[in-house]
């Protein structure tokens, strides 16, 4: 976007120099090059040599995921680009390179460089008034992103009506950052009325950011035309720390109270991770939940719940048992997941009976791989492994990431050249993350 180098930038491009200027490999050469199927054979050759050590996948990983952006064209470029965003921060020299175009994907290019906190509003207006010649929804979604200072808000307020929802979208955004209370009325309308449920979403969060007496009490009239996921937005809303203690807790303490399902279990969530009153209510709404309420929301008490709270283990540990297999694989992955501190010989059980299920073929086995691999338990890699080169895109990104997760990372590097770019660039991503 024009800007001078900054210094994280400076420092990413001397490294990367430093690291290519040492030895640029046959596979650091094949993924500038953007050549999959040399890539492919290269990787393979200097991993079974032993040539390829992690230094080099991270370079690797730049390459591709920089080829990526680099080659990006409308109009399935977005997509490619939004598959990149977590690791924005690596890639900030390229994607300010890809934003200096003209078409959309320059400004997918603008926005994830300004949402990664890369470049500033006045940076972004300046981006925008030079492209006023060629208007596009893309650069109006860019605008309004941007529209975070004191003076914009009526320019904020106005963006939350526009016609287009990815307008709205990004002015709702935008008023999160602010966290200006003139924008309180206009955030409450678009959280009663919008028609688009992420925009009511966001407008829910950034009411509940406000808090004061005033917000808490007109979420609980918003609650009653919500659907769940609205609901549930406003049990998060309501523990804000502006709003916990300007009535947030009594509404958090009314959902446990008289609300069932996702929405009462979110509020029990809050009210726990805010302490203090009404968290001991709140535990036990929790263990009811897991006892006794449907499958899909036994499991999400399972993950909701305190696994330091003794009667919560006890609820888990008979949640094992359970003939529902969602509900027995939650209780066990929340073990897995513990520290060894808390319950030793459970989570040391809860390792082996995951481990043995990790060993099928099944969705669910796919994803007990990844719980060993997140919780650091070796017995995944050659089950990971394995999934490298499995036929299903989701199930090799799914290893790709467990290789990481578990410091296998020239070995994660194969993904690299993979044939489906979602899973080059999670791979990518998790890769230079990991650095």
């Amino acid at each position: 976007m024009h800007r001078a180098l900054s210094a994280s930038l400076l420092a990413g491009l001397l490294s990367l120099s430093a690291i290519l200027g040492c030895a640029r490999s046959a596979s650091v050469r094949a993924a500038e090059a953007g050549s999959l199927d040399e890539l492919r054979r290269a990787l393979s050759d200097e991993l079974r040599r032993g040539a390829l050590d992690t230094d080099d996948a991270r370079a690797i990983a730049r390459a591709v995921a920089a080829g990526e952006i680099s080659r990006a064209a409308p109009p399935s470029g977005v997509d490619r680009l939004r598959e990149l965003r977590t690791c924005a921060r690596h890639l900030e020299d390229v994607l300010d390179e890809r934003a200096a175009g003209s078409d959309v994907v320059a400004t997918a290019a603008a926005t994830i460089l300004f949402e990664a906190g890369l470049t500033e509003a006045e940076r972004v207006r300046r981006y925008v008034a030079e492209r006023r010649s060629a208007p596009s929804a893309a650069l109006r979604a860019l605008e309004a992103r941007a529209l975070v200072a004191a003076e914009d808000g009526a320019a904020r307020r106005a963006r939350m009506l526009d016609g287009d929802q990815d307008v709205r979208v990004s002015a709702l955004r935008a008023a999160i950052a602010a966290a200006d209370p003139r924008d309180r009325e206009a955030l409450l309308e678009a959280a009663r009325l919008d028609p688009y449920p992420l925009a009511r979403t966001l407008a829910i969060r950034a009411a509940g950011a406000l808090g004061g007496d005033a917000v808490v009490l007109a979420l609980r009239d918003v609650w009653g035309l919500s659907d769940e996921p609205g609901r549930e937005a406003i049990a998060e809303a309501w523990a804000a720390p502006r709003a916990i203690d300007a009535g947030g807790r009594a509404q958090l303490l009314w959902a446990i109270s008289t609300q069932r399902g996702a929405p009462a279990i979110a509020a029990a969530r809050a009210l726990v991770r805010a302490g203090g009153a009404g968290a001991g209510e709140a535990i036990s709404f929790l263990l009811d939940a897991i006892r006794y309420s449907q499958s899909r929301d036994r499991v999400y008490a399972i993950l909701s719940a305190p696994i330091e709270d003794p009667a919560v283990r006890v609820a888990l540990t008979e949640a094992q048992r359970d003939p529902e297999e969602a509900v027995a694989f939650a209780a066990h992955a929340r073990y897995v997941e513990a520290s060894p501190r808390i319950a030793a010989r459970e989570r040391a059980a809860a390792v082996a009976w995951m481990t043995r299920l990790a060993s099928g073929t099944s969705t669910r086995a796919v994803r007990a791989r990844s719980v060993l691999a997140r919780a650091n338990v070796r017995a995944a890699v050659p089950l990971l492994a394995r999934d490298v080169r499995a036929h299903e895109a989701p199930v090799r990104e799914a290893a790709g990431v467990g290789m990481v997760d578990l410091g296998e990372i020239p070995r994660a590097a194969l993904l690299l050249a993979d044939p489906d770019p979602r899973v080059r660039s999670s791979v990518a991503c998790a890769i230079l993350g990991a650095s």
